[in-house]
């Protein structure tokens, strides 16, 4: 490669009228690096955006946070303790613990599982979301109150020469109390934006976060078990799909006198009796062969902020939860109700059935944001 330097100069004679011309060329060689540090320099607009993309990685790498040890234990330690003072308020123990100890009393005779299923609760450290971290603590709540009930039925129906209590946990999420004879307490929860971090505070507290979405479609494994499902702010397509998957498997067998496993299951989540009514809808003519107890956890009416005002939930809740506010508490647990099948209306039920229009299940759309 050469480069040429090109010099010229005119001058004009008057006398004889000529023009002289004057050139002057310059050859010069570049060596082959200069040529070669040319043509890879990129052009100042792919150095700015070079720049510019450099800085916004850099700055998403300080921004996001890194799981530590430290910060596991923390906040599965806050999630006990706020547990443990979720089951000393009023309305906790009145509207949900004590139907949930009931329905597992009353169905124990030859029990052999009972799975407990979270859904919705999303992102349950403080800092995420109060509301998801006072959801998650209560799921340990139901935890602890499951496990007592067969705790306690199985000390008093296993032989004397079992009488020693032994902890067993075949799989993480799952508690036998006893070698033989007891039920097993299977507990899980899942949620698409769980990340890292919730899943070793899971793996800790004893609880299944499981990895496959399932769209609310959960039935108990047989005639014997039960299934909890604690769905609180999910969406509504969810709670339908609970429903409708615990007929659909018996449906066909209801001349036989079977009427599904819906008097298997019980639900605490979103109240059916608060949605808008749609005409021809199934959760609609679900609603009368249900039992519902309302959760009394709401913001008293002519309170125009809205804080501090929760029935049922007396002076201890701020010794007891550290950081956690009577509103707080409201939005975790507001238009919750706990429902299962009406066993007097039982019979109206195994009737109505076989003319109940049952939608399909979804697992896709809208419905399910």
């Amino acid at each position: 490669f050469f480069f040429f330097h090109v010099w010229s100069a005119s001058f004009f004679a008057p006398a004889g009228r000529q023009y002289v011309y004057i050139f002057y060329i310059h050859c010069t060689a570049p060596t082959m690096w200069s040529v070669v540090e040319a043509k890879q320099k990129p052009s100042r607009r792919r150095r700015e955006e070079s720049a510019a993309r450099r800085g916004q990685t850099d700055a998403i790498l300080t921004l996001a946070p890194t799981v530590s040890s430290r910060m596991i234990s923390a906040l599965v330690r806050d999630l006990r303790r706020t547990s443990q003072a979720l089951r000393g308020l009023n309305f906790v123990c009145c509207d949900i613990l004590s139907p949930v100890r009931r329905f597992l009393e009353t169905r124990v005779d030859g029990l052999t599982r009972v799975h407990l299923i979270a859904l919705g609760i999303g992102p349950f450290s403080r800092q995420e979301s109060r509301s998801g971290f006072l959801q998650m603590a209560f799921l340990l709540a139901l935890k602890k109150e499951c496990e007592s009930v067969i705790q306690t039925q199985s000390k008093s129906s296993a032989p004397a020469a079992m009488g020693t209590q032994v902890n067993i946990f075949p799989v993480a999420g799952a508690t036998c109390l006893y070698c033989e004879g007891s039920p097993a307490l299977h507990t899980s929860f899942f949620d698409p934006v769980a990340g890292e971090l919730h899943a070793c505070c899971c793996e800790k507290l004893g609880v299944i976060m499981e990895k496959e979405n399932r769209y609310g479609a959960y039935t108990p494994n047989d005639l014997n078990a039960l299934l909890i499902a604690y769905l609180p702010h999910c969406p509504w397509a969810l709670l339908r799909n609970l429903f409708v998957s615990n007929l659909l498997p018996c449906r066909e067998f209801a001349g036989a006198g079977h009427v599904g496993q819906l008097r298997s299951i019980l639900v605490v989540g979103n109240d059916l009796r608060g949605r808008a009514r749609r005409d021809n809808d199934f959760m609609e003519a679900l609603i009368p062969f249900l039992h519902f107890v309302k959760v009394r956890a709401e913001q008293k009416r002519g309170n125009p902020r809205g804080v501090d005002k929760v029935e049922d939930v007396d002076g201890s809740i701020l010794s007891g939860l550290r950081g956690i506010s009577r509103n707080d508490i409201a939005c975790a647990f507001s238009d919750t109700a706990v429902m299962q099948l009406n066993m007097e209306r039982e019979a109206e039920f195994f009737e109505a059935l076989p003319r109940l229009r049952l939608p399909p299940l979804v697992r896709d759309g809208p419905d399910l944001l």
